[in-house]
């Protein structure tokens, strides 16, 4: 579920920074995330389904949580129909929406890094999130990275627990695109 949460956060913080009219998301795309648990337990989880769309003012990323895998079959299952619900209308997933003028965005041959706002929905709740990010510009293609902390509580997730370990609520997402003028 942190891996869930993370990923998608990271993905609508990348692509809110390409938040232009006729921008196309193009190449290989990552949404990941990273959580901890008791006595050093980490978990990290990633998709590639992410998807980025504009409408003149905003920048959406959307990262799809079906498809988020953590390297472990049950744990995965466990998160998207447990803690994720996501086989329930609106839990499909996680978007950032960012509205273009809060990028700064870099002229060709440069890159630029920053930090912004925007809106995260997940499991039916939308909130606002800051994030980072840093995007360079080759050609009128630019390669955005980003990360945002998140907290699975706000978003009204229960707190993942198998076996005795629980993951804590504080997870970071990232996502890593390309986008190009169309």
């Amino acid at each position: 579920m942190t891996s869930l949460k993370a990923l998608l956060t990271t993905a609508a913080l990348v692509l809110a920074g390409t938040a232009l009219a006729g921008w196309t998301k193009t190449g290989e795309s990552v949404a990941s995330f990273k959580g901890s648990g008791p006595a050093g337990f980490k978990i990290e989880g990633k998709t590639r389904s992410l998807d980025v769309t504009d409408d003149g003012k905003s920048l959406s990323v959307a990262v799809g949580l079906k498809d988020l895998e953590t390297g472990i079959d049950l744990r995965d299952r466990h998160m998207r129909d447990n803690y994720l619900k996501v086989g329930e209308k609106g839990n499909e997933s996680a978007v950032l929406t960012v509205p273009v003028d809060a990028i700064t965005w870099p002229e060709d041959g440069k890159a630029t890094k920053g930090a912004a706002k925007g809106t995260f929905a997940l499991h039916g709740k939308t909130k606002e999130v800051s994030f980072s990010y840093s995007i360079s510009n080759a050609g009128g293609t630019y390669a955005i990275s980003g990360e945002a902390p998140i907290n699975f509580n706000e978003f009204g997730i229960e707190v993942p627990s198998y076996m005795g370990i629980t993951v804590k609520p504080n997870i970071t997402v990232f996502a890593t695109f390309s986008v190009k003028k169309s």
